[in-house]
C-alpha cells in the first residue's frame, strides 16, 4: 500500500473524520475521497480496538484540541460538547461514561442517545455507517429520523467550531441606547441564537443555544408557508405555558411579525414566536417548525427568564455577520446622520425638511406623508426625542429599523410615545422612510 505523508490538511481532515464518525455526522467530498478512503477505513477498523491502541490513521499524532467554549454552564449541549471533546482526545472510555450520564439524565435528548449508542457499538465491531450497525435494518421513517439527527449534529458542533471573533457584536446591531437591556440575533444557517447584554462598557454575549426554524427555512412571504421570518422584529409579550399547547414546550414570546414594513410588502401571517418544544422530546430538528423559532424547554427557560415582558430586539437573519466593537462605517454614519436630520426637523416641527425624507407611495396603510394619519401627527409639538436604537438585517439589502421615544408637554402633563420607522435606500443612494407607526 502506497504511504501517503500527512500534510497539515490530512491531519486535521482526519480528526475531524474520527470525532464526526462518532457523532454520527461523517460525510466525505468528492475532492476529499482520494486522499480519504484509507484514512476512513483505518479509523473504522481502530474503532473496534481498546481506546489505548485508538490511532488516526495508523499514525500517532498530536491534534489541536476542540475549543474550549463554555456553553451555558452544566447544559445538556454543554455534556454533549464535552463527549465530544473526549472523542477527538481519544479517551473513549470517559466520554462513554459521560454519554452514558448525559442519556440518563435527560432520555429525550435523541442525539445524545445516538451517540451513546454509537460509542456502545464502537467497543465491539467497527461503525459501517451512521447510526451504528442498524442502520442497513432501518425502515423509512428511522432513516429520515437519522438524518435529522445528523443536520442536528452537525450544527452544535459548527456551533463549537465556528465561534464569533472574541469580543466581537453583529454588524446588525448599527446603535443600541442603553435602555435596551439585551439583544438577540439568530443565525438561522447556524440554527443558533446569540443573546447579547448591553453593558455601559457596551455590548457582551453571554449566552447563545441551538435553535430550530421552519420546515421549509427562512424568508417567509405568506400564512402557511411554513417559513420563518427574515428581519428586525421586536418580543412583544410572555405567554404562559399554561396557556399553551404542549407542542410550545415551556413558553413563548410572541414577535411582532408582521411588522408594518412586512404589511408594506404584503406579507401575510401571524403568530411567530420563540417557543419550547413538546414534552416527549429534547430538541427539535433545524428545520421542523411551522414558522417559529423554537429552543429545548431548559433553554426557553433560561432565556425567557432574563429577558423583560417587552420590547427585546430580534435580528433573524441568513448569516449573522460579526464586527469590531464600536465599529462604525463610512456608510452608517452618513445613515445615522441622515436619523439626526429627521429627528431635529421633529423638533423643529419643519414641515419643509420632514416631508423630503419620506419615500414616495401610494400604500394605504399608515406609511407615508400622504396618509392622513402621517400628517396630523407630525403636527404635534415634541419635546424631546431619545432612546434611538438602530438595527438591520443584510437579507432585504438596504434598510434599516429605528426605534426611539418621543416626548410631548411637560411637567406633569408630560407624555411619551414609542415610534419604529422602516428606513430604505433605493438606487438614488438617498435615505428614505419606506414605513413608520407608533409601538404604543
Amino acid at each position: 500500500m502506497e504511504k501517503r505523508s500527512l500534510t497539515p490538511r490530512r491531519v486535521t481532515f482526519v480528526l475531524g473524520a474520527a470525532l464526526l464518525l462518532l457523532s454520527g455526522v461523517y460525510a466525505v467530498s468528492k475532492s476529499d475521497a482520494a486522499d480519504t478512503g484509507v484514512v476512513l477505513a483505518n479509523i473504522q477498523s481502530a474503532t473496534a480496538l481498546p481506546a489505548s491502541t485508538l490511532r488516526l490513521a495508523d499514525e500517532a499524532m498530536t491534534a489541536e484540541p476542540l475549543p474550549n467554549v463554555a456553553f451555558a454552564g452544566s447544559s445538556p449541549e454543554a455534556q454533549l460538547i464535552g463527549v465530544y471533546r473526549l472523542i477527538a482526545d481519544q479517551r473513549m472510555a470517559e466520554a462513554l461514561t459521560a454519554a452514558e450520564a448525559l442519556t440518563r439524565q435527560f432520555p429525550t435528548f435523541k442525539l445524545a442517545q445516538l451517540v451513546y449508542a454509537d460509542l456502545l457499538a464502537a467497543r465491539f465491531a467497527p461503525l459501517p455507517a451512521f447510526g451504528g450497525k442498524h442502520t442497513r435494518q432501518a425502515s423509512a421513517s428511522q432513516t429520515a429520523e437519522l438524518a435529522v439527527l445528523r443536520d442536528e449534529a452537525r450544527q452544535r458542533i459548527r456551533a463549537l467550531q465556528e465561534r464569533p471573533p472574541e469580543g466581537a457584536v453583529p454588524d446588525e446591531f448599527v446603535q443600541l441606547p442603553q435602555s435596551t437591556r439585551y439583544a438577540i440575533a439568530v443565525d438561522t444557517s447556524r440554527s443558533r441564537l446569540y443573546l447579547f447584554e448591553n453593558f455601559p462598557s457596551g455590548l457582551k454575549l453571554v449566552s447563545d443555544y441551538y435553535v430550530s426554524v421552519g420546515k421549509q427555512g427562512v424568508d417567509k412571504l405568506v400564512e402557511g408557508d411554513q417559513r420563518t421570518p427574515l428581519g428586525v422584529y421586536f418580543i412583544t409579550d410572555r405567554i404562559d405555558p399554561k396557556a399553551l399547547e404542549d407542542r410550545f414546550g415551556a413558553g413563548a414570546l410572541p414577535l411582532n411579525y408582521p411588522n408594518a414594513y412586512d404589511k408594506f410588502r404584503g406579507r401575510t401571517g401571524s403568530g411567530i414566536l420563540v417557543h419550547g418544544v413538546p414534552s416527549n422530546t429534547y430538541s427539535r430538528p433545524p428545520l421542523d417548525s411551522d414558522g417559529c423559532i423554537a429552543l429545548s424547554n431548559e433553554d426557553l427557560l433560561r432565556l425567557s427568564n432574563q429577558l423583560p415582558q417587552r420590547d427585546t430586539p430580534v435580528v433573524i437573519t441568513r448569516q449573522v455577520r460579526w464586527v469590531k466593537a464600536n465599529q462604525t462605517s463610512e456608510g452608517r454614519q452618513a445613515f445615522l446622520d441622515k436619523v439626526k436630520q429627521w429627528q431635529d426637523a421633529r423638533l423643529r416641527a419643519d414641515r419643509p425638511t420632514l416631508e423630503s425624507l419620506y419615500a414616495s407611495t401610494q400604500s394605504t396603510s399608515a406609511t407615508a406623508l400622504d396618509n392622513n394619519k402621517a400628517k396630523q401627527r407630525l403636527t404635534q409639538p415634541v419635546t424631546a426625542i431619545d432612546n434611538v436604537s438602530v438595527l438591520t438585517w443584510h437579507d432585504d439589502k438596504n434598510k434599516m429599523v429605528v426605534t426611539f421615544r418621543e416626548l410631548m408637554g411637560s411637567g406633569k402633563r408630560e407624555r411619551e410615545r414609542v415610534m419604529r420607522q422602516y428606513w430604505s435606500r433605493a438606487e438614488a443612494d438617498e435615505w428614505r422612510i419606506l414605513a413608520e407607526g407608533p409601538v404604543r
